[in-house]
This record gives C-alpha cells, structure tokens and sequence, in this order.
C-alpha cells in the first residue's frame, strides 16, 4: 500500500552553510525523489495527504542534482593540485580565486569543490568523528578584521564576548583548526575586502595571517 510521509513542520534550527553543523548537512544532502503515483492513486489520499504529496514535489524540483560543468570540473581538479602543492609548505601558501560576473556560479563552484574535497577525505576517513576537512566563511560587508576572525571562530562552533581581542580569536580558531584537521579553507565574497580602504587592508592582512598560521591545505 502506497503512502505519503508526512512534512516536518518544525522551524530548523539556525545552521547554515557558514557553520559547521550547516555546512555537513549541505555535504550530505543527497535528495531523492518522491515515489511516482499516478492520479488515480493521488485521488485516493484524502486533501492534506495530497498537498504533503505536492510540497514534497516541489522541494526535489527546487533542490535538483547539480549539473558537473566543465567550470565546476576545473575548479576542482585545480583546487586538487593546489592542495597536494600545500602539504609541504610553510609559509606563501597557493591559493585560487574564483572571479565572474554576479550570478555566473561563483559560489555554487566554490561549495562543489569544498563538498567533493570532504567526501574524499571522509572517505580516507571514515571513523574520524572529529575532523573538519573544510572550514567556510563568507566576508560581512564592511568587514573588519575582528569581524572576519569571528566569522572563522563561528564556522567551528567558538563563541566569544566582545573583551576578547582580535589575538584571542585569532589563537583559538588557529588550535582548533589545527586539532580538527582543517585541510581546505573556502572563503566567499572576497570582493567586499576593499584594498583602497585602511579597513580592508587589514582584513587583507588578517587573511594573510590566518593563511600562514593555518594547517598546510588550499585557499580558495
């Protein structure tokens, strides 16, 4: 007997992609789509069982498979190669930037490569409940440096009050980074570091920082 499984109407708790919780559940979302009826079985369901049937519809057809582009296929094979050069580094690390006009898919090719470098080190990995292979932030507009350091410290779960210093932040997100095994360090919407402002190069300096102090890995 065929049946409709009914919608979590719960609000979600606050996890998205820039903290870690949100960031495993974009990892492992893997949509399948609902059990095909046709209208006769449809017609059988009373009203309320017929609209959970249609939401569930829509939610697969506004969350579809993405489609492996050649950009999305380049992105990762470079940001692959530029992860093996890291390992050995210390300092002057290389990284990658993903430039383009609005809405070209800057973002959506920078998640893939960071979804596809966490599935192949869970893979290498799988009892390591611990490891965070990938750590994302985007960059606050108006951003300063403290407020870029917060942003990592929030990505891993750290909390701080505002009689922390930048140093302190800066400290605790490098030793947990280095005790979770961060290995990629995805960064977006770098273009709101203005470099003509003396806020912005400082936020550019931050970045340079937490590149050196980082674990070995890619920057993109």
């Amino acid at each position: 007997m065929t049946s409709v499984p009914e919608i979590d109407d719960d609000v979600p708790p606050d996890s998205p992609l820039t903290t870690k919780e949100g960031w495993a559940a974009f990892v492992r979302d893997t949509p399948e789509p609902p059990e095909m009826l046709s209208p006769r079985q449809l017609t059988a369901f009373p009203p309320r069982q017929q609209a959970v049937y249609e939401q569930l519809r829509r939610d697969y057809h506004a969350d579809l498979p993405l489609v492996n582009t050649p950009i999305i296929q380049k992105v990762i094979s470079t940001g692959r190669l530029l992860i093996q050069l890291n390992r050995r580094q210390i300092s002057a690390r290389r990284g990658v930037v993903i430039s383009g006009a609005s809405g070209t898919g800057k973002t959506t090719a920078l998640t893939q490569f960071g979804s596809a470098h966490e599935l192949a080190v869970r893979k290498r990995h799988p009892d390591d409940k611990t490891r965070i292979p990938v750590l994302y932030v985007t960059v606050p507009p108006a951003a300063t440096s403290r407020m870029l350091a917060v942003e990592f410290a929030r990505f891993l779960g750290l909390e701080f009050t505002s009689r922390y210093n930048l140093t302190d932040v800066t400290n605790a997100v490098c030793s947990v980074a280095a005790h979770t095994h961060v290995g990629l360090v995805l960064v977006d919407e770098i273009h709101n570091i203005s470099l003509a402002t003396r806020t912005g190069a400082e936020v550019s300096d931050q970045l340079k920082y937490f590149a050196e102090r980082l674990p070995p890995g890619c920057w993109s």
